[in-house]
Order: C-alpha cells, then sequence, then structure tokens
C-alpha cells in the first residue's frame, strides 16, 4: 500500500477529530442539533468526542461543511459574526435564500454554496 502524508481517514481517532472539527464549526454558525444532524445526513445528534459514522455520504458532507467554513474564513478572517451573518442573510448567488437554508436541502445544496464561495461568486456589498 502506498503511504501518503495525508492521516487515514477511516481510524476512529480520525474521525473522532473529524467530528469534533465540523461539530465546532456548526456550533460557531449557530446551528441547532436538530439541524446539525440534517446537515451531516446522520440519524442522531452527533456526540462530541464520539467519531462520525465511517459513511461516504457523512464524510462528502463534513468535507464540504469543513470547507465551506474555510472559504468564509478566507473572506472574513478576523469577523466570526460576519461568517454566520453570511450564512443567515439572502444571497442572491443562490436565488435569494439564505445559504444556511440551502445547504438543508442536502448535499447538493451543500455543494452549491461551497461553490459559490470558492468561485467568488457570492455577492458583492456583503463583505465578499
Amino acid at each position: 500500500m502506498t503511504r501518503t502524508l495525508l492521516p487515514d481517514i477511516h481510524t476512529p481517532e480520525t474521525l473522532a477529530a473529524l467530528a469534533d472539527a465540523v461539530l465546532a464549526v456548526l456550533a460557531d454558525w449557530g446551528v441547532a442539533p436538530a439541524r446539525q444532524v440534517e446537515l451531516l445526513g446522520l440519524s442522531a445528534p452527533p456526540t462530541p468526542g464520539q467519531p462520525l459514522p465511517d459513511d461516504p455520504g457523512v464524510l462528502e458532507r463534513a468535507g464540504h461543511l469543513l470547507g465551506i467554513e474555510r472559504a468564509l474564513k478566507r473572506r472574513h478572517p478576523d469577523d466570526p459574526a460576519a461568517r454566520h451573518a453570511w450564512l443567515m442573510l439572502p444571497e442572491s448567488g443562490l436565488g435569494a435564500q439564505p445559504p444556511l437554508r440551502v445547504m438543508l436541502d442536502g448535499i447538493e445544496g451543500i455543494r452549491r454554496v461551497r461553490s459559490l464561495l470558492e468561485t467568488g461568486t457570492a455577492a458583492p456589498g456583503r463583505g465578499m
């Protein structure tokens, strides 16, 4: 097997670290536990310290959510309130829907929000 610099994502330790990271992001965004379940595609609320399920769909969602946070931090490096506000306010690039609402539509919505942020097509005048 080829060795890489990346850790094996499927170990319990890595899955627990990923869970902690994504739960911290969702808490910073002010996402309620019931909505966290929806965003991550889980059947029950995640518990801090518990690993995420080793499920490709859950892992993809977690990766995109962390990517969204990274993109928001690039745009608002010193302003967590602006990152939170961007998620809650209508966004013209998403049909005037708030990004969080779009993300709650499922993996396609999460991908749309990440793409919008990473392509730089989010509405100007909102700190973008």
